[in-house]
């Protein structure tokens, strides 16, 4: 467990964010908090960079930054927009809940005139009056059942229109827009089955979690947006190095993460290697200028999933392996594996 997931320090770090947005005015939204709780954190110094900075320049309070910095930190997040879809949902069927409630009174007043129709002709009333009378009444509910008609088939695009939203909104939230990679909630959401799976049918499962070494310093060189160029250019050397069925995500920041179902440790730990070795073959360039930039490096930990285990301490074991590599000198793979580390080569804690 990580110190801020206890909750004392919970506490503590929540008031913090808290007052850290009363003090600069910024909107207590779900996104803001998550990002100045993680700026209390201090954990995240690229992001701790980027929210000072937009303190300094005027711009933490705008909501553009705010989704930009949150695009850019933990992936894509729709809640508002999904929120948005469906209080129009809700807006549409509450309309033609109105209009069918309506159409049974117009139906119920309809009946109510015939009987008494029926009534005034069975006591020999003016017959003329009767039918002047129906056939009124029936022209002006056959125009209320035309308009019911139109309503409801108008009601059924618009909500045919919001279904498919929903659905563009819930795919983009399941990538990240940067990476194209997975979001760091589906990740966790493709976790759970697959670990379901392994326990079941008794087969491994590994995750491994990687950082790009020394982003935050490549970041402040050269700029962000050859820093996102930097990050799109080591998530395809995770794509082009995993299955299909893996599961590979941005992690939030620059961490990245792999779930590799069916794949014992040695297994893991050569997808790992070669990731690695992927990633340092690369060579930098500046589009602008076409200057070389030099290479990059990832740390990568590994760990196998253990029978009972659950989710989350595989994913801690993971990055605790990662933060041993960090401390080993950095440019290596360290698994749930003994032994001792050298740079450039396949590592075990």
């Amino acid at each position: 467990m990580h110190f801020w997931e206890q909750p004392s320090h919970a506490r503590n770090l929540s008031d913090r964010a808290l007052e850290l947005m009363r003090d600069y005015a910024i909107a207590p939204t779900p996104p803001n908090y998550e990002l100045w709780f993680n700026y209390a954190i201090g954990q995240n110094q690229e992001l701790v960079s980027a929210l000072n900075t937009a303190v300094a320049e005027g711009r933490a309070t705008d909501p553009s930054f705010t989704k930009t910095a949150y695009a850019r930190f933990f992936g894509t997040s729709r809640p508002a927009e999904i929120g948005d879809v469906g209080a129009k949902l809700q807006e549409e069927v509450q309309k033609s809940k109105d209009v069918l409630e309506h159409a049974t009174k117009d139906i119920a007043s309809h009946g109510k005139l015939l009987a008494e129709a029926a009534a005034a002709l069975a006591q020999g009333g003016n017959i003329k009056g009767v039918v002047d009378r129906v056939a009124k009444a029936t022209r002006a509910l056959q125009t209320s059942h035309t308009a019911l008609e139109a309503h409801l088939d108008q009601t059924g695009r618009e909500i045919e229109t919001l279904r498919q939203r929903s659905e563009t909104v819930t795919a983009e939230n399941r990538i990240d827009p940067l990476t194209g990679l997975f979001s760091r909630a589906s990740f966790d959401e493709r976790l759970e089955p697959m670990l379901s799976e392994a326990e079941y049918n008794k087969t491994p499962l590994c995750v491994l979690i990687a950082d790009v070494d020394s982003f935050r310093k490549f970041n402040d060189t050269w700029g962000h947006a050859t820093g996102d160029h930097v990050l799109r250019l080591v998530a395809q050397c995770f794509k082009s190095n995993t299955r299909e069925r893996d599961a590979a995500a941005r992690f939030g920041g620059e961490e990245f993460a792999v779930a590799l179902p069916n794949a014992a440790l040695d297994s893991a730990i050569r997808v790992a290697e070669k990731i690695r070795e992927t990633v340092e073959s690369r060579k930098i360039v500046k589009r602008s200028t076409g200057e070389t930039l030099g290479s990059l490096t990832l740390s990568i930990g590994v760990a196998e999933h253990r029978r009972g285990e659950a989710v989350a301490e595989t994913v801690r074991r993971a990055a605790s392996h990662l933060d041993a590599a960090k401390r080993q000198g950095r440019n290596r793979v360290v698994s749930d594996e003994s032994g001792s580390a050298t740079e450039g080569t396949r590592a075990r804690a």
